[in-house]
């Protein structure tokens, strides 16, 4: 097993070395496929691994592989180790799994991009990175994998670098995930400095017993801890990067908003819960942020008329409810719906990849409509993706709003309140993404530029498509299990444990939600009918939906606050400490120079009777001078 884990992490590394140094020696199809080849490989090795923890017992599949160590100090060792157990087993499935299936998709969307190679290399550079995050045994290399991840999203967010929106959201999305970074490397000091160590079993065994719970060091731990999750997850108030992120190709936005980055954070906080249960007011932060986001998001989504960012404020919406599982410490349930989401969510943006294949790339959905005839078997596909998101059975969600109501807590109300609420959300915009597409009246610009002349798209779209559809569905029986017999949740238990909700809070809890998210979804339904009755909705709330659609004015917020201050600091500095004090001292010292240069060279006359009277003089005055301290 040992060396199985080693190979899913090393295998996409391994692809990034043979695309760098082949490079043009091989074809751009060529190299598309090698990059392919390896991120399966990596998932088989996973799929491999995960067959065999299924098969020991409980209490035995934790197992903690060392490479080499990687620093030594006389009071702190880091290990190059991995850590393989239930919790980094499910995402090492998710990642590999599902993100090798994105990069098949790609082989069809990015052909006869010039910058091929580079695409499926920076992909494996992702997969590596985000393989290292989830298998890593200890703080230090979880950091390395967290930044890398960061690195590798900068890189596929602005790989189309030629245009500016790319390249400005690239640099949104750096720059908010450094934030978060910092978080984590300010919470590794305190580990260090206390605990002696940042391994994960030593950190989440004596952290409790060092830092006193609720104190001062244990909150802070926790909230930086937090600050690093909430930054790679887009929860608020670290959020505004990720629909400006939708600047990449297709899947690019599937594998980072779908599959992998957004849901480390999570995954974060289900590793670290004895350090969040250590600090109760934080976690209960977390999952106050949760419900935030959750409704916001999906306020936000109901408005928005680019296909691809409607996906990606769902997405922000859905790691809201995972993150509302987490903060009540309902770890399983939150794992077991970032499972399903990684599927659902990929399977939604890459079937709008084929919709913004099959209109030479436009991504407008009042551009849209009508398309269902047209693309009869993306429609279904997309419609599974719909109903999972939307939580309808067997793809329900609801057992994360039962453990909240089961806390009993303020807390807990809130997040039950407004997960419904979010439900009512999730039914409204789902749905209006699906009626604006794929049915009404088809626009012009779809009769003008639809074209399925090789079907709906190239095999290889579309059947990674289908295998994602596929698991969705069968994520989806998982929830059954998870109702029934617990199956996940024991599988879990030992790392991320659960919350058991009565099973009367649960059925009461799943009713309303349905009810409500299909409600949303038969109201917006009707709703589009008639495009005058949109019209008056929007004439009767006014000037509220002005809100959601500047997205609750966050960027102009951001944009106040700190970069015109940070702007106006850098212009003064330019000014003045640039321009007379750095270049001044450089400016003057050359000036200096130059004069006593000039004054010197003014002074070789070639005149001995000069020379002989300065000498003179100068003797003189030495004498004098001697003469003087002498006397005294």
């Amino acid at each position: 097993m040992e060396t199985l884990s080693f190979i899913c992490l090393l295998m996409p590394l391994a692809a990034v070395a043979a695309l760098a140094l082949l490079h043009t020696r091989i074809s751009r199809e060529t190299a598309a496929w090698l990059g392919t080849g390896f991120a399966f490989a990596s998932f088989a090795a996973a799929l491999i691994v995960f067959v065999g923890l299924l098969g020991e017992g409980a209490g035995q599949r934790e197992h903690v592989y060392t490479l080499y160590t990687w620093a030594q100090s006389s009071t702190l060792t880091v290990p190059f180790d991995i850590l393989v157990d239930p919790l980094s087993a499910i995402e090492m499935l998710v990642v590999s799994g599902v993100g090798s299936l994105i990069v098949m998709y790609s082989v069809g969307y990015m052909h006869g991009d010039p910058k091929e190679r580079r695409f499926f290399a920076y992909m494996n550079l992702f997969l590596f990175s985000m393989l290292l995050l989830v298998m890593a045994a200890n703080f230090v290399l979880l950091l390395a994998g967290w930044g890398l991840v960061g690195l590798s999203s900068y890189l596929l967010i602005g790989f189309w670098h030629e245009q500016q929106a790319p390249v400005k959201a690239a640099k949104k999305a750096f720059v908010m995930n450094a934030v978060g970074d910092v978080g984590i490397a300010i919470a590794i000091f305190f580990m260090a400095r206390d605990i002696g160590t940042t391994n994960f079993h030593e950190v989440f065994q004596r952290g409790p017993e060092v830092w006193s719970k609720g104190g001062t060091t244990a909150n802070l731990v926790a909230f930086l801890l937090l600050v690093g999750a909430v930054a790679k997850s887009a929860q608020i108030p670290l959020h505004t990067w990720l629909p400006d992120a939708m600047e990449g190709p297709t899947p690019v936005s599937a594998l980072i908003h779908a599959a992998t980055m957004v849901t480390a954070g999570v995954y974060l906080i289900a590793r670290a819960h004895p350090l969040f249960e250590n600090a109760p007011d934080i976690q209960s932060l977390v999952a106050l942020l949760g419900v935030a986001t959750l409704l916001m998001a999906g306020v936000i989504a109901l408005v928005q008329t680019d296909i691809k960012r409607i996906i990606a404020y769902s997405t922000m919406s859905q790691i809201g409810y995972m993150f509302t599982a987490v903060g009540v410490s309902a770890y399983s349930a939150g794992m077991l719906h970032l499972l399903s989401h990684a599927f659902f969510k990929a399977l939604l943006f890459l079937g709008a990849g084929i919709v913004i294949h099959a209109l030479a790339n436009e991504q407008d959905v009042r551009r849209m409509g009508g398309l269902a005839s047209a693309l009869p078997w993306t429609t279904r596909l997309m419609w599974v993706g719909t109903i999972a998101l939307i939580g309808i059975w067997p793809f329900s969600k609801d057992v994360v709003l039962a453990s909240a109501y089961e806390a009993h807590s303020t807390t807990g109300w809130i997040v039950w309140v407004g997960g419904l609420l979010g439900a009512a959300l999730t039914g409204l915009y789902a749905t209006r993404l699906m009626r604006l597409v794929f049915y009404g009246e088809r626009s012009e610009f779809a009769r003008e530029h639809l074209h399925t002349d090789h079907g709906e798209a190239p095999w290889t779209m579309f059947w990674p498509v289908a295998v994602l559809g596929i698991g969705t569905v069968l994520a989806g029986l998982l929830w059954i299990g998870f109702g029934v017999n617990h199956a996940f949740a024991t599988f879990l238990e030992e790392v991320a444990p659960n919350v058991e909700p009565a099973v009367s809070v649960e059925f009461a809890t799943t009713v309303i939600a349905w009810a409500l998210g299909i409600g949303g979804a038969l109201l917006v339904w009707r709703l589009y009918e008639r495009p005058e009755r949109v019209a008056a909705v929007r004439r009767r709330f006014g000037s509220l939906t002005t809100l959601p659609e500047r997205k609750f004015y966050w960027d102009e917020a951001y944009d106040l606050v700190f970069y015109r201050p940070a702007a106006r600091v850098a212009c003064w500095f330019n000014a003045v400490l640039e321009r007379w004090v750095f270049g001044g001292s450089v400016t003057g010292t050359a000036w200096s120079v130059r004069g006593i240069g000039r004054w010197v060279s003014d002074a070789q006359t070639g005149v001995v009777r000069q020379y002989a009277t300065v000498f003179v003089i100068g003797a003189v005055a030495i004498g004098a001078y001697l003469l003087g301290r002498s006397s005294l």
